[in-house]
């Protein structure tokens, strides 16, 4: 299958998924993020902020800003195709749904910073394989914030299980994640 394929194809099953089986596979998923030395480790985390049955991340955030550590989330600018990445301080009150849909900070509450600031960076997808190689939502924003980021940033894929697949076609462009969390397990590879 081509990429256009497999982007179809796991969109698909993602929004067949029961919001009972989201919530919890989630919750599991988070439950291991924040077990790990990365999560304990980390000052400033960028999280994506979750959208159509993708891994719920908004109870993470909420529990990381408690923890004291700075919480980056991402902008999305279509003139730019890139992502501007925002600090943000309170969950229940900073944000608005955009155009997409998708939860961004409001005009007021744009914080933006520098992705040299980033220790951890949690990245969604529809697919991933076991080398780290991921399919996004096709704009490429990621690719080029993954591309941007110091070596010493470590990038972590959140997916259900059923979103591993065992080799993704990859491009010139195409950036790897470091690790994998699952409900099931965490996948790390050689870089």
């Amino acid at each position: 299958m081509n990429k256009k394929e497999l982007r179809n194809k796991y969109l698909k099953m993602r929004k067949n998924l029961q919001y009972e089986e989201v919530e919890k596979k989630s919750k599991n998923i988070i439950q291991k993020l924040m077990d790990t030395a990365w999560y304990r480790q980390s000052s400033t985390i960028m999280s994506y902020i979750d959208f159509r049955n993708e891994v719920i991340t908004r109870s993470f955030i909420k529990h990381a800003l408690k923890d004291n550590k700075r919480i980056i989330v991402p902008i999305t600018d279509m003139s730019s195709k890139t992502l501007i990445l925002s600090e943000l301080k309170d969950f229940d009150n900073e944000l608005c749904q955009s155009s997409y849909g998708i939860l961004e900070p409001k005009k007021e509450y744009v914080r933006v910073v520098s992705c040299n600031l980033l220790d951890l960076v949690l990245v969604p997808g529809l697919a991933f394989d076991t080398s780290g190689y991921r399919i996004g939502y096709g704009g490429g924003y990621y690719d080029r914030l993954l591309q941007r980021l110091p070596q010493k940033t470590i990038t972590i894929g959140l997916a259900f299980e059923f979103q591993i697949v065992d080799n993704i076609p990859v491009e010139s462009f195409d950036r790897k994640v470091d690790f994998i969390i699952t409900e099931e397990r965490i996948i790390r590879h050689e870089h």
